[in-house]
């Protein structure tokens, strides 16, 4: 399965790629993850690509996505040229609007302020979201994931972040 998650810097988008490349690790699964953010850092584009296999992974740069994560109107813009036909689109819907492509949207930004005090969560919020609708990786191994991947004083927060997004629907 060919991933993309994008958006801008300062959203979390590489710790979203390596959290999902944690937990299909932990399931066993073969597992490829590449990043990639502007000079800018905070604000520019960034995305972080996954790659998941059962079996041996010989490409690092897949040429069609199975899903794209568009937490950015410009990073949908980018990457949905890559997503295949049949692809799966989740995006940030209070700050994307696909013009070409059908695909489920969380206002992720505004449940992280709502819920946690800081947009800061929205990325955790948005992987909770993709757990639930791409079930890529087991929920119990992405919280696993979570927790090995984010410094020990935002564990709570980053899982609480998570179930919001689990929960959600539309």
């Amino acid at each position: 399965m060919n991933i993309c998650f994008s958006g801008l810097g300062g959203q979390g988008i590489v710790l979203l790629g390596v959290a999902l490349g944690e937990a299909a690790a932990r399931e066993g699964m073969n597992a490829l993850q590449t990043q990639s953010y502007g000079a800018e850092a905070r604000g520019g584009a960034c995305y972080s690509t996954v790659i998941i296999s059962k079996s041996r992974i010989n490409d690092i740069a897949p040429e069609e996505l199975d899903m794209l994560v568009a937490m950015s109107q410009a990073a949908y813009e980018r990457f949905s040229k890559s997503l295949r036909g049949d692809g799966i689109l989740l995006f940030e819907s209070d700050l994307v609007k696909p013009t070409v492509h059908k695909g489920a949207g969380i206002p992720a930004t505004a449940l992280a302020k709502k819920h946690l005090g800081k947009e800061l969560f929205a990325n955790m919020v948005m992987f909770g979201y993709f757990v639930k609708v791409s079930r890529a990786v087991d929920k119990a191994k992405a919280r696993e994931a979570i927790e090995a991947s984010v410094p020990p004083k935002f564990i709570e927060n980053n899982l609480k972040a998570f179930e919001l997004g689990f929960e959600y629907s539309a």
